[in-house]
């Protein structure tokens, strides 16, 4: 089962990225927000983790974004991201998703598509387990 997505930002340094992605192929009777994802990459182990979003605040320059696992403030150029646990703060360059290496762009299908798995497999079982009544 593969997960088809694009990407809708992408903030990158040595040591992790943090990619907002809209997946394609998900069903238009899901929730909006079920179609968007913040996904959070450690570039030296490609370990991929889903920020759960909060909330967002934006202006004309100034993008914020607050998540289960940090904090996100960027603009156009660049940004910072705190995470939470550790606390540690990471700035970050804003770069054009044309620009994902391939590695990263590997790791999100990898995820996406176990996740996908997950989701699959729990619902086969669920339609499988016989209703009771007692």
């Amino acid at each position: 089962m593969s997960v088809s997505f694009e990407c809708l930002y992408f903030l990158d340094n040595q040591q992790l990225c943090i990619v907002e992605i809209k997946l394609n192929n998900v069903l238009s009777a899901t929730e909006k927000k079920d179609h968007y994802k913040w996904l959070l990459i450690n570039k030296r182990t490609m370990d991929v983790k889903e920020m759960r979003f909060n909330a967002m605040d934006s202006t004309a320059q100034i993008e914020e974004r607050f998540f289960d696992l940090g904090y996100l403030k960027f603009d156009a150029q660049k940004g910072v991201y705190i995470s939470k646990d550790p606390k540690e703060q990471y700035q970050l360059e804003k770069a054009n998703c044309e620009t994902v290496p391939e590695m990263i762009a590997d790791a999100i299908a990898a995820y996406l598509d176990k996740t996908a798995s997950i989701i699959f497999d729990h619902l086969k079982l669920y339609k499988s387990t016989p209703f009771q009544t007692t």
